[in-house]
């Protein structure tokens, strides 16, 4: 949390923010929050929904409407089972291909970027061992009911789909 109170702060409809692995139809991807708005444009700061819903420095109103456009999105998510959906399980397992929480390491340090422990897919079961994959703790994110099959893991591409490179 911020000790910074940001009582000149808006909703920003024109660019996302900190979405870019975030599902289809995220708020993420093209709303944001401008922060410091009594500064000209090129010193004013910006944050996403996330972080700005969950910050008690942030002015009530946009806290309130951050968190009100995430629990849209919440509410009227594309099913898991959809065919975009579905194109973006294989994205992020694609992204997060071979990487795992790391043992040694506590608490949500364990899932830090840069304390993932990389496996070799082919000696380290990723369905076995889907608890503890960066991917699919993403996704459950979003879609706790996220159950990986081994044709996903096969399947998972970061870029363009499998067939049109």
């Amino acid at each position: 949390m911020s000790s910074k109170r940001y009582t000149k702060a808006r909703i920003d409809t024109s660019q996302g923010c900190d979405g870019f692995l975030n599902p289809p139809g995220h708020p993420e991807h093209t709303v944001s929050v401008e922060t410091d708005t009594d500064r000209p444009r090129d010193y004013r700061g910006f944050t996403s929904l996330s972080a700005a819903a969950s910050d008690d420095a942030m002015d009530p109103a946009v806290r309130a409407e951050a968190k009100r456009l995430l629990d849209a999105w919440a509410a009227n998510a594309p099913p898991l089972e959809s065919a975009e959906v579905q194109a973006w399980v294989l994205q992020v397992l694609g992204y997060f291909r071979g990487c795992y929480r790391n043992p040694d390491k506590s608490g949500t340090e364990q899932w830090h970027a840069s304390h993932l422990v990389i496996r070799d897919d082919r000696y380290y079961s990723p369905v076995e061992h889907a608890g503890d994959h960066a991917g699919v703790r993403f996704i459950r994110e979003y879609y706790p009911g996220f159950a990986p099959t081994a044709e996903h893991f096969v399947n998972a591409r970061w870029g363009s789909p499998k067939g049109t490179e």
